[in-house]
């Protein structure tokens, strides 16, 4: 497959947005393209645009700074045009010590050693004055207040400045995004009017359908396709729910795991523990009376029903149905064993939880009683290993992960369900969007540890997020967890010892509002 990499480029995103945006560059960020390097390339490329744009030797340039990343931006850009031999004012729109990441206040502390840029402080609406007498003796405008972060309406002294730079008529280059302009921009009298704007690695969904964009021009900032073909920890932010101080354990959602079978009984244990280590609400465990018990022994931190029965059979499908109306997502499969009722009572399982729009993790057991009806797979998360694969839809994986893209993305879409390849490098794709993980560890071959991947997906379903989105984030979290028990214990970790690492994995992501 000689042309795999056209085919990865044709399941990223032209036109992305801010959220999309923040999550490359913290995944670029962890790949060791640091955010600095992002800035000065974003910086430079702009004052490029801008000297093919006019002749900038001698003219006066006026540039318009907040204290977060685009002021640190506008920072960069404010140099390479000094040094292009233009003449140069920085408003910063903020006090210095308010400027919020390193990397800007290293680029403001480099303007603040240039005698020749003229450096003026502007933190009050009272002292937008000088602005407006900078607007009339200026050539250009360099609009680099605010970002892709911005949320909701101007507030002082953006929005005074904004009103004045629009109504002076002068050429503004707008950096990433005009001022005031978002996916959620409320008040349109707010916002930069600009005659160009220079947007940085792929193009804002927002600023195709703006007209205050004016021409658009998006330049490389050196961001590698891997930042938005592999997974990250921008993945894992994304899909984090945040703590509210005055809420209970149903805003975090209720897992329900079904499984179990007379032989096995770790299985949905480990499937349930994940889901409460990474932050559910509630794990439910439904298994069948031979297990119910052993899995009830292994902690009291899990609510466990008993099912009639040594196997899954289509006897517990009342007391499933009525379990099934407390869950917010679904994991099936750990441990059931095929034998034909179980099969039977898989899919009818399915079928339920497809009319309760309940989201479906296929795991194990529950993958396999599929393979004479892949067609349930619909609208569910599929997380098959290699051998599973196979036995499933017939059909050799390739030891290259690309050389298996053209089968993963024709069956994705065929049956319109997310597919979850595990392996060193796994693939996830719903035949539109792909995603690979690499970061993982051979440490992770050892059973149990696709149970606790299952239970992870699980729990960001039950947040509310795609299964595409959790499914990605998931085998983030499962890698990083591998990695940290392997630090301490080498190749000897169990299952058990990965679910121990989900919670200082996870902590880092942690928000309360």
């Amino acid at each position: 497959m000689e042309d795999w990499l056209e085919t990865v480029k044709q399941l990223l995103p032209r036109v992305v947005t801010s959220d999309y945006m923040a999550i490359l560059e913290e995944n670029a960020e962890a790949l060791g393209f640091s955010r600095g390097c992002m800035m000065e390339n974003a910086g430079s490329a702009t004052a490029r645009f801008i000297a093919s744009k006019t002749n900038v030797k001698g003219k006066r340039f006026l540039i318009l700074c907040g204290t977060g990343n685009n002021g640190g931006d506008g920072f960069v850009v404010a140099r390479h045009l000094r040094n292009m031999g233009a003449h140069i004012t920085v408003v910063l729109v903020g006090r210095p010590q308010d400027i919020r990441s390193i990397e800007a206040r290293i680029n403001w502390n480099l303007i603040s050693h240039m005698d020749d840029v003229e450096k003026i402080i502007v933190s009050d609406s009272s002292e937008t004055g000088i602005v407006k007498k900078l607007l009339e003796v200026c050539d250009y405008v360099v609009d680099s207040m605010l970002g892709t972060g911005f949320r909701g309406v101007l507030k002082e002294p953006f929005a005074s400045i904004v009103r004045e730079l629009n109504s002076s008529n002068r050429i503004v280059f707008a950096v990433d995004v005009p001022t005031g302009l978002g996916s959620e921009s409320i008040r349109e009298s707010l916002i930069v009017k600009a005659s160009y704007t220079v947007t940085f690695h792929k193009v804002k969904d927002f600023l195709q359908k703006s007209q205050y964009a004016g021409e658009i021009a998006t330049v490389d900032i050196g961001i590698p396709l891997e930042a938005e073909l592999y997974t990250g920890p921008g993945d894992v932010r994304r899909v984090i729910k945040s703590r509210k101080k005055h809420s209970h354990k149903g805003d975090y959602g209720y897992v329900l795991v079904v499984g179990g079978s007379e032989t096995f009984s770790g299985a949905p244990a480990l499937a349930a523990l994940s889901a409460l280590r990474v932050g559910a609400g509630l794990s439910l465990v439904a298994a069948p009376e031979s297990v119910a018990g052993s899995i009830r022994a292994m902690s009291p931190d899990l609510v466990v029903y008993e099912l009639p029965g040594k196997y899954l059979s289509n006897e517990a499908l009342p007391l499933l149905s009525e379990i099934m109306r407390k869950a917010d997502s679904l994991v099936i499969g750990p441990g059931l064993g095929i034998r034909g009722e179980t099969i039977e009572t898989v899919k009818n399982l399915i079928e339920e939880a497809r009319s309760k729009s309940l989201p479906t993790v296929v795991d194990a057991d529950g993958f396999k009683s599929l393979k004479s009806s892949p067609e349930l797979l619909k609208g569910t998360i599929a997380t098959p290993h290699h051998g599973e694969f196979k036995y499933v839809f017939g059909k050799e994986t390739k030891e290259k992960w690309f050389e298996n893209l053209p089968t993963l993305i024709e069956l994705s879409r065929k049956y319109e369900f997310t597919i979850l390849l595990k392996g060193f490098e796994t693939i996830i794709t719903d035949s539109s969007r792909l995603k690979v993980n690499k970061h993982a560890t051979p440490g992770l071959a050892v059973g149990g540890t696709g149970d606790v991947l299952s239970g992870i997906i699980a729990t960001f379903l039950a947040w509310g997020n795609s299964g595409f989105t959790s499914a990605a984030a998931a085998a983030y979290v499962h890698g990083e967890a591998g990695l940290k028990a392997v630090e301490e214990k080498g190749f000897h970790i169990t299952a058990s010892d990965l679910v121990e690492k989900i919670p200082g994995v996870m902590k880092m992501f942690d928000k309360e509002e």
